[in-house]
């Protein structure tokens, strides 16, 4: 059975004035290194991101693992994606690659 998310601060920030609901797995797995799936999520701006973090807060994504390599982005399990996408946050999506998805060539050029 799904479970639903509803923004809302728990960090200092203001409270959403409407709750958006979005499914979620029953439990995350504890490291994101456990999906094979990753997407980089990037924020229109510095307030789209704090709301992310806000709802990063809420009981239903407190465990999700996620990072943020540049503090403008967040990396999640993209079957997380829908819940930053039904709270109405604005974000541009992309997977993330690992290095298996590279060719010989690409590798070498990258190390250079």
């Amino acid at each position: 059975m799904a479970k639903s998310i509803q923004t809302g601060a728990k960090n200092g920030h203001k409270k959403s004035s409407s709750p958006t609901v979005a499914p979620t797995p029953k439990a995350w797995h504890g490291h994101l290194n456990a999906y094979p799936d990753k997407q980089r999520l990037v924020f229109s701006d510095e307030n789209e991101l704090e709301k992310a973090i806000d709802l990063l807060w809420t009981d239903e994504l407190r465990h999700l693992p996620h990072d943020s390599p540049d503090g403008r982005s967040l990396v999640i399990p993209a079957d997380a994606v829908a819940c930053f996408t039904l709270a109405g946050l604005k974000f541009t999506s992309r997977k993330l690659r690992s290095v298996a998805d590279f060719s010989a060539e690409e590798i070498a050029r990258l190390r250079r």
